[in-house]
């Protein structure tokens, strides 16, 4: 009798949510740099929120549980913290009071991300028993 192991992380799902994300998040602080009032005002917002939502596309297309979908947002949550952190460095926008932050607050956010995630995806599996 052979066991079928899952994988805590689904690779595919795992790379398409981290391709969006770092996408919207080198775009965002590449914004940011050439449209310097954009920063101060929703920067640190902006971060979060796209973290966030690639945590919940990952989670809400992987639908395994909540701590699978939290695994997973919380490394797509501190992938996009790198990636905003490492691109305002390049660009010279003085990241450094960030480094630490940015990384942790998307991580978390990226976790948070992950949970509603696996919420969306319970909801849309009610709505289809409904049917």
């Amino acid at each position: 009798m052979k066991k079928t192991v899952k994988a805590l992380i689904d690779s595919k799902i795992l790379g398409r949510a981290l391709m969006v994300g770092l996408i919207f998040e080198i775009g965002f602080m590449l914004l940011g740099h050439f449209r310097p009032n954009l920063l101060p005002h929703f920067g640190l917002f902006g971060c979060m929120m796209i973290a966030g939502t690639a945590a919940l596309l990952y989670a809400r297309d992987l639908a395994r549980g909540y701590v699978v979908g939290a695994l997973g947002g919380l490394v797509i949550g501190a992938a996009c913290g790198v990636a905003a952190v490492g691109t305002a460095n390049v660009l010279g926008d003085h990241p450094e009071t960030f480094i630490p932050y940015g990384v942790m607050v998307s991580a978390l956010v990226g976790a948070i991300g992950g949970l509603f995630g696996q919420y969306a995806a319970w909801i849309r599996e009610f709505i289809a028993t409904l049917r």
